[in-house]
């Protein structure tokens, strides 16, 4: 490099990128186990069941009874069978355990 020859000029700088520039996106399709259920989507109406040790569960009222559970008398929406559940089963523990 001779003295006295300007520096050379650095390399122009690569344009910005607007807001306005489309980013490509993918659509995954979800695996059948993740995708919602039928009683997921429709308003399904609701059973609440007990077992022997006095334990709680709602349950959708269209399907058979599980083993080890009976109707507790009471069905309607998930809100209004949760809130049966709330001012009829204050102490969760088992049976078992509540009275020792």
């Amino acid at each position: 490099m001779t003295h006295g020859a300007p520096a050379p000029s650095p390399a122009p700088a690569p344009p910005a990128r607007s807001a306005r520039t489309r980013t490509r996106t993918r659509t995954f399709r979800q695996p059948a186990s993740a995708r919602p259920s039928p009683e997921d989507t429709v308003p399904t109406t609701h059973q609440v069941l007990v077992n022997h040790e006095g334990q709680y569960a709602l349950y959708p009222a269209a399907r058979e009874t599980p083993d080890g559970w009976t109707p507790a008398g009471f069905d309607g929406t998930e809100d209004a069978c949760a809130a049966f559940v709330d001012a009829h089963w204050p102490d969760t523990r088992p049976l078992s355990l509540r009275g020792a």
